[in-house]
């Protein structure tokens, strides 16, 4: 079951270019409202980094990439040393699962997925804007803010917690906490590439 759950809050968080070094963090050039506007036109990018989970009972982690081409996306999530992994390919109206060893399972979008497989209601949907450092735009929030950024964010149930943020102009988040009725899901994104 851990291993089922391990693979699908992966797939939550998992949608001319550069790649950018993102061990620095620049001070913040804008104000929130600049940066807020300068984030949500990044539509399109290529992430690698890791995914750590961790649950009262059980602790985990993964390998991940995430190329977003608008509104499509795969995500590929792979374990320690290539154990076990899934494969997310998803668009506005589709989305399919492949879960190594486990079968491809495909709905109307995540939720969905995550839902029938699990029974867990989480919004997956809002990672989509979460991982940029801003707010799902259709649901109420409350946040705190350094240097112009996000430090934290409620959301859904769920507190996020922007540790670090990169050298890209804008700023983009290089670490993060997302925390909600025991579980723990920290990202760590060693390499952002927009596209």
């Amino acid at each position: 079951m851990f291993k089922k759950l391990f693979i699908a809050l992966s797939c939550v968080l998992l949608a001319a270019c550069s790649s950018v070094d993102t061990h620095t963090t620049a001070p913040a050039s804008s104000s929130w409202d600049e940066h807020l506007e300068q984030v949500r036109k990044l539509q399109s990018w290529d992430i690698s980094g890791k995914i750590g989970i961790i649950t009262p009972d059980n602790s985990n982690s993964a390998s991940l990439k995430w190329l977003q081409q608008q509104q499509s996306y795969l995500i590929d999530i792979h374990g320690p040393l290539g154990q076990g992994g899934a494969s997310i390919q998803g668009s506005p109206n589709q989305v399919t699962v492949d879960i190594s060893g486990e079968g491809e399972f495909s709905g109307p979008d995540p939720e969905y997925i995550l839902y029938q497989q699990l029974g867990w209601d989480i919004p997956i949907s809002d990672i989509y804007w979460w991982i940029r450092g801003i707010p799902a735009p259709d649901s109420e929030f409350q946040h705190t803010l350094e240097q112009n950024r996000l430090k934290t964010l409620q959301q859904n149930g769920w507190t996020i917690q922007y540790l670090r943020y990169n050298s890209l102009e804008p700023a983009l988040p290089r670490k993060i906490r997302l925390v909600r009725n025991g579980l723990k899901i920290t990202l760590v994104l060693h390499t952002w590439i927009a596209l």
